[in-house]
């Protein structure tokens, strides 16, 4: 099997609607001829992003990113074409030719750290389970109220009172190096070789988007010895395990998600894991930071309506404050569920069950309504000064939520304010002006991306054509539409190929990237082989690439090439000839070559000294030619 026809058979088993459902909701349009969600790849609004489960591609309409499995996974995941092509190989349950596999130092890397990262899952996990050194575990987890089901579902671990535990099972499997760099082992402090990352502790394995295990996080044993050390401890962030990106439990809570379009955000795993055992399933948490931007832009995507369920201590509406600006000026439904004061969700729920919770989440207020409640407490509405007080305190949220000017969820905000607090419209809107007025910093204004001093050639060049592929997309020039509609009507019927190479050449393009997809059919002729969409697009190891041809096959579907091409085949009788659109596009090629041609030699003749302009045999030919381009001209006019 060739390389090409490897590339082609991972595509075809890999569902792209399973692929990218793992990572955004989707939803069915067009009786599931389509599917339709939120963009990942741009702060997107209202669903712009779609999925065709029949060319097994997708696309945004808003900021052209598109492709297939493969550029999809490039760009969500950050990896390389060889990685991508590893991974989805391994998905669809594909061993890799040999002529595809690399050399241990050349093996992509984030296919091997997610194999030892799953080694090491289980061998935790077993530990646990069957091992005598594990018993104190058992009953740790006994005793916080974890079931064996959950245990058993969530892959709990342990990992024993030994700095040498995992390394020495490892030993004949995996080296130390990709030990270290999975964030298994550390470096020992005097600098003689590695210990393990986690000893002594219950292990809560965590996962990434598509339910790859990334990292662990460790909670150590009540009774360890060890004062010093930390009660829980998360694996150091690695290539494949970014904690600011990601938030625990998603694996085991997206289809109740998708089912609900709710999700619950809980603080802690433990808060999390406890809350589906109970059997709350629409519960997610972060890993021990603070809710990131990024975390509301997957959050968003997989849900319509957030809802915070932070402790009700001060710890936790302190964390309730920080995370309202980050959702504020987007484009979900922000509620903010306060827990009685004291509780965790999971003493909460041990204490008044999910009845009780599902009430409270059905009762929470509105991220506005829940701040405007906190300032009223504080502040009071008795008198002019409080309310004053409460009204600068609700302007400072759309103050430092700058994504939030002039939308719509800030007009409502404008616009309900003064009836809650008895205030002139105009007197709010003067308020707001002069706040941001005041924090006006020039450091925090938009500015154009400026390429870094340091920034390697490749990476500009490369940069250069990634703007000159999404600028086809979005501006043409008639010649790029003439280059493109050709593209256009191969991808639709393949099978012209040897009628237009017979006529033109990939010197009659123009645009540099557009030649390069010429020059791509051209070369799958010479094999043999028709350039459908399909071959042309797997050809491509660059997402970007990947993308203008998807958009070059999604603009021939919308003008029905297929159909007019069938019209113009009927209307020919059967001959070899083309006739109707292709006979018009590949004409005016070619009348754009003449044209060029006399354009090129008018330009040698006002160039000649008048001096040495003597009759000679080129110039001779020059004057023909240019006589024939008019008399050329003249008979396309008349």
């Amino acid at each position: 099997m060739t390389p090409e026809e490897f590339k082609e058979l991972v595509r075809s088993r890999t569902d792209i609607v399973q692929l990218i459902g793992e990572t955004i909701a989707l939803q069915p349009q067009q009786g599931g001829r389509v599917f339709k969600g939120l963009c990942p790849f741009h702060e997107d609004h209202n669903p712009s992003f779609t999925v065709n489960p029949e060319r097994q591609t997708y696309k945004c309409w808003v900021c052209s990113e598109g492709g297939d499995c493969y550029s999809f996974v490039m760009k969500q995941d950050a990896m390389a074409f060889p990685e991508a092509l590893a991974f989805l190989a391994k998905r669809a349950h594909l061993e890799m030719p040999r002529s595809q596999r690399r050399g241990p130092t050349e093996a992509p890397e984030k296919p091997k750290l997610y194999d030892v990262l799953a080694w090491a899952q289980e061998e935790f996990h077993n530990c646990l389970l069957t091992s005598s050194l594990a018993e104190r575990a058992r009953q740790y987890l006994k005793s916080r109220g974890f079931v064996q089901s959950t245990i058993s579902r969530c892959k709990f671990g342990y990992s024993p009172d030994d700095r040498e535990w995992l390394m020495n099972r490892a030993r004949g499997k995996f080296d130390a190096d990709l030990l270290f760099r999975a964030r298994l082992i550390t470096e020992r402090t005097n600098g003689s070789g590695y210990k393990d990352k986690f000893v002594d502790r219950v292990l809560f394995p965590i996962h990434d988007e598509r339910g790859h295990t990334v990292a662990f996080g460790g909670r150590i044993l009540p009774d360890n010895p060890w004062k010093d050390a930390p009660k829980y401890l998360n694996s150091d962030e690695s290539p494949v395990f970014h904690k600011s990106r990601l938030v625990f439990g998603l694996t085991w809570a997206r289809e109740a998600i998708k089912k609900t379009q709710t999700v619950l955000v809980m603080e802690g795993y433990t808060d999390c894991i406890k809350a589906q055992q109970a059997g709350l399933l629409n519960v997610v948490a972060t890993l021990g930071t603070a809710l990131t931007e990024s975390h509301v832009t997957l959050l968003k995507r997989l849900a319509r309506t957030v809802v915070l369920v932070y402790d009700g201590d001060k710890a936790g509406k302190d964390a309730t404050e920080r995370a309202i600006f980050k959702f504020l000026a987007q484009d979900v439904d922000l509620r903010v569920l306060t827990l009685p004061e004291g509780l965790d969700p999971d003493e909460f729920l041990t204490e008044h069950g999910v009845a009780a919770m599902e009430r409270l989440v059905e009762t929470a207020p509105d991220v506005g309504e829940y701040e405007l409640r906190l300032l009223i407490s504080r502040y009071g509405v008795d008198t002019v000064e409080a309310r004053r007080r409460v009204l600068d305190g609700m302007l400072e949220l759309l103050v430092m939520s700058p994504g939030i000017m002039g939308t719509d969820k800030e007009k409502l905000l404008i616009s309900w304010l003064p009836l809650r607090l008895r205030l002139p419209e105009e007197d709010v809107r003067k308020r707001l002006s002069e706040l941001r007025s005041q924090k006006k910093n020039p450091a925090s204004r938009p500015s154009e991306r400026k390429v870094s001093a340091i920034e390697s050639t490749g990476e500009a060049e490369r940069n250069v054509r990634r703007r000159s592929i999404l600028s086809l997309q979005q501006t043409q020039s008639k010649d790029d539409q003439l280059e493109s509609e050709l593209l256009q009507l191969l991808f639709t019927s393949p099978d012209m190929i040897d009628v237009v190479r017979c006529e033109i050449g990939t010197d009659d393009f123009k645009n540099e990237v557009l030649r390069d997809l010429l020059t791509v059919c051209f070369d799958l002729a010479d094999e043999g082989w028709p350039p459908s969409f399909d071959r042309v697009l797997s050809h491509w190891e660059c997402p970007d690439m990947k993308g203008l041809i998807v958009w070059l096959d999604e603009q021939a579907r919308e003008r029905d090439l297929a159909k007019r091409l069938a019209q113009d085949a009927a209307a020919a009788g059967g001959t070899d000839q083309p006739e109707g659109l292709v006979r018009q596009v590949l004409d005016k090629l070619k009348w754009r070559r003449t044209r060029d041609l006399h354009q090129a030699s008018q330009t040698s003749l006002i160039e000649r000294p008048q001096e040495t302009q003597k009759l000679t045999d080129e110039t001779r030919e020059l004057l023909l030619k240019a006589a024939q381009f008019h008399r050329q001209r003249a008979a396309k006019t008349t």
